[in-house]
C-alpha cells in the first residue's frame, strides 16, 4: 500500500515538473490611431511623397513610439485622401484601400500564427458610395501584406481584444476630429481573427465558415 501511495505521489510530482503547466497565453496588444509629426518628413523624404502625389498633405505618424522602438514598424498617414503606409526595414508597404474612406482606423500587435515573429493588424475603410471596412494585417516575417475577403458594410470596425488571447474586431461608432485623429467605440462583436495549421483566418460572427485570408499582390514597395 506505502509503495502504492509512494508511486502515485512520484508520478503527480513528475507531472507538474515535466509538464502539467498551460502555455502562456499569447501577448496581444490594440491601439487606435496616436498621431504625431515625429518621423513624418523624413517619411516623406523616404517615400517620395510629391511624386506620390501627397506634396500638398500633411504626412501623420499614427502609431505610437514604443512601436517603432521595439518592432521598429511604423505606420505613416497623410491627413487628406488618408492614404496609409508602413514603413519597415526601410521598405514601405500601403495598408489597405483609402478611397472614399478613412483609411487605417485601428492596430493590433499579435503573432496568431506562432511563428515567433508579430503580425500588425490593422482595419481600414473606404468606397466612394458604399462605404465599407475590412482587416488585413502585415507579415513581419515574409513581408507581405494581406487583407481578409470580408467586408462589413455597416459601417466601421475597431480591433479588440480580451486580455486573454484573443483577437477581434467589433462593429464601431465613429468619431472623428479628422482623418488622422480618430476615435472608435466598439458596439457589437463583428468577426475573430484565428489561426489553424498555421493559417490565419477571419471568422465572422454571422458565420461559422471559414473565410480564408487573400493575398494582395503587388503591395511590397521599396523605399525611395
Amino acid at each position: 500500500m506505502k509503495k502504492r501511495i509512494f508511486s502515485l505521489f512520484f508520478l503527480l510530482l513528475l507531472l507538474f515538473i515535466t509538464g502539467w503547466r498551460q502555455e502562456p497565453r499569447p501577448v496581444v496588444k490594440t491601439f487606435g490611431l496616436t498621431p504625431s509629426t515625429e518621423g513624418a518628413e523624413a517619411f516623406s523624404s523616404l517615400h517620395s511623397s510629391s511624386a506620390a502625389g501627397y506634396g500638398q498633405e500633411a504626412c501623420y505618424r499614427v502609431t505610437p513610439a514604443a512601436l517603432s522602438e521595439e518592432y521598429g514598424i511604423a505606420v505613416y498617414k497623410y491627413d487628406s485622401s488618408c492614404a496609409s503606409f508602413l514603413l519597415y526595414e526601410d521598405a514601405v508597404y500601403p495598408l489597405g484601400t483609402w478611397f472614399g474612406g478613412f483609411g487605417v482606423t485601428s492596430f493590433a500587435l499579435a503573432d496568431r500564427n506562432r511563428d515567433g515573429r508579430e503580425e500588425l493588424y490593422f482595419t481600414f475603410s473606404w468606397g466612394s458610395g458604399m462605404h465599407r471596412s475590412q482587416i488585413g494585417y502585415f507579415d513581419t516575417a515574409q513581408r507581405t501584406v494581406t487583407v481578409f475577403d470580408y467586408s462589413n458594410y455597416e459601417g466601421d470596425m475597431v480591433l479588440k481584444t480580451d486580455g486573454k488571447g484573443s483577437l477581434y474586431a467589433c462593429n464601431a461608432v465613429c468619431d472623428a476630429a479628422s482623418f488622422v485623429d480618430i476615435q472608435l467605440t466598439p458596439v457589437s462583436k463583428a468577426a475573430s481573427v484565428e489561426c489553424r495549421l498555421g493559417l490565419i483566418s477571419l471568422v465572422p460572427e454571422e458565420s461559422s465558415s471559414w473565410i480564408e485570408a487573400q493575398n494582395i499582390p503587388g503591395t511590397e514597395l521599396s523605399g525611395q
